[in-house]
């Protein structure tokens, strides 16, 4: 296998980036830059949401960059998928981390980088997924951190949620 790859290999123009899936070779598209948030309530619960979209479980709100502007992102990723109202955001912080990912679809190649983002909420009663433009969550709540960690399908969403934690503590 490992030598099919290899002979593979010298087809390919190395100045792309490439996956190796199942022993060939995944040309990578462009990278996707976007946000991953963790959003905090007035109590110190964590916002999570169950996702239903090309995969199930719990994730932290997470999406593609906006008009290349991370904090206008946050704003929108958190009133589309969450349906909380920007006014009611008391604050966005830069957790200086990015988590990246690759994986293929369809035979194609993705990469993402996502910055993480902590944001404190006030006067949040419900979280509401149902407007969400590309129906990607089935529901979402606010929970104490030691059940979202528990939750989490994704270690780089874990990782985000303890940088989190460290700066809110």
């Amino acid at each position: 296998m490992i030598n099919q790859a290899l002979n593979y290999k010298n087809h390919l123009d190395l100045k792309r980036p490439y996956l190796l899936n199942y022993g060939h070779f995944t040309e990578i598209m462009e990278v996707e830059k976007g946000v991953i948030v963790t959003v905090f309530d007035e109590k110190n619960r964590v916002l999570v949401l169950k996702r239903k979209k090309n995969w199930e479980g719990w994730e932290l709100p997470k999406g593609h960059l906006e008009k290349d502007d991370y904090e206008e992102t946050v704003l929108i990723e958190l009133e589309e998928e969450t349906g909380i109202d920007p006014e009611k955001i008391e604050s966005i912080n830069n957790l200086e981390k990015t988590v990246k990912w690759e994986y293929t679809q369809d035979c194609e190649g993705y990469r993402k980088e996502y910055k993480a983002f902590l944001v404190k909420v006030s006067e949040v009663e419900a979280v509401d997924t149902r407007e969400n433009p590309c129906d990607e969550h089935e529901h979402g709540f606010f929970l104490r951190p030691s059940h979202v960690r528990e939750m989490l399908e994704y270690d780089n969403n874990v990782e985000v949620l303890e940088k989190a934690l460290k700066q809110i503590d």
